[in-house]
């Protein structure tokens, strides 16, 4: 590899619990590569956590300080969380969500997340000094319809909306309209770091599995697939529009448009969790023993590192997979 190479990506960050950590991996893996600059991010659910809290230690303290703030905030869900969620506790409110709404079971909408989001952020100077495009996905309850929360809208309330599971927490309202997790439109959404950033390589971290060898047949296996389906439907979707039309405009020499010329130009880049998720049912998203959180977290680290390896130099020249192949 050429170590004088130097590029700018943007960042699509899926949402899944406290997977996330995989993403904490991969985030301060290529943080720790200073031949790579970020411009946007992209993120849903814990992947907007992510995204917000890079960009708020990237405004404190440059690249070191995004690497310690994302440190900081998952060794804290961690070390707090632990003992709130797990065992037959978590098991058994889980299975009252089944029969009871939020509203019954958590009528004052209780949320130690809130909490630490508060004390890991400071939310002014993300919105003054953000050198970071970020694009928070959140979902409109009433119309079903993704929203876009950009840097001068970010709030507690917005990055709430955005990890907000409607069968654990009340809908969050902001200026009159209610909103759920922004991974049922958009886990994560692509197209605005496509239309609204300079730059054309975008690595999404996914931590869903795009595939799954069996048809599940137990009630838990439905329930974790359904699951997966609807918080993926939306990615999915987006990301066979864009194969569709990067194959159609590139078969023309000429593109005409700027839209054309732009989706041409984009260099689509993955690094995900591959085994994984696959291993954990449903609510291991909720487990937050710091064995589990390290063990992701260095699963992360090590899938960008293979990444950068093999990867890196196809950044500013092509994609590096094949979009027809997986979405299409």
């Amino acid at each position: 590899m050429s170590v004088n190479k130097h590029n700018i990506i943007n960042l699509a960050l899926q949402g899944g619990g406290s997977h996330g950590a995989f993403t904490w991996g991969v985030l301060d893996r290529l943080l720790e590569d200073e031949r790579l600059d970020i411009e946007g991010i992209s993120g849903a659910s814990s992947g907007a956590l992510n995204a917000a809290i890079l960009a708020y230690g990237m405004a404190s303290d440059g690249r070191d300080g995004a690497r310690s703030a994302l440190r900081n905030f998952w060794e804290r869900v961690a070390n707090e969380f632990s003992e709130i969620f797990q065992g037959s506790l978590l098991d058994t409110y889980l299975s009252l969500t089944q029969t009871f709404s939020p509203y019954q079971l958590n009528p004052l909408d209780m949320n130690p997340l809130r909490d630490l989001v508060v004390e890991s952020i400071d939310f002014e100077l993300l919105r003054k000094r953000c050198p970071i495009k970020l694009f928070i996905a959140a979902t409109q309850v009433r119309t079903g319809k993704l929203k876009i929360f950009e840097n001068k809208e970010l709030s507690i309330d917005v990055l709430m909306a955005s990890t907000c599971v409607p069968s654990i927490h009340h809908a969050v309202k902001i200026e009159g309209e209610d909103y759920w997790d922004g991974g049922f439109s958009g886990n994560p959404a692509v197209f605005p770091l496509i239309f609204n950033c300079k730059h054309t390589d975008i690595i999404i971290v996914m931590l869903h599995p795009l595939e799954r060898p069996d048809t599940p047949t137990t009630a838990e296996e439905i329930q974790q697939r359904t699951s997966e389906l609807s918080f993926s439907t939306a990615f999915l979707r987006e990301m066979r529009a864009i194969a569709f039309s990067k194959k159609y405009i590139e078969s023309d020499w000429l593109p005409s448009g700027y839209l054309e010329k732009r989706m041409k130009k984009t260099n689509i880049h993955i690094i995900e969790d591959q085994a994984l998720s696959s291993q954990y049912n449903l609510r291991s998203r909720y487990n937050t023993l710091p064995l589990f959180i390290n063990r992701f977290y260095s699963e992360g680290y090590a899938a960008a590192e293979i990444w950068l390896e093999n990867k890196f130099d196809s950044l500013g020249k092509r994609s590096s997979v094949n979009l027809a192949d997986i979405f299409c």
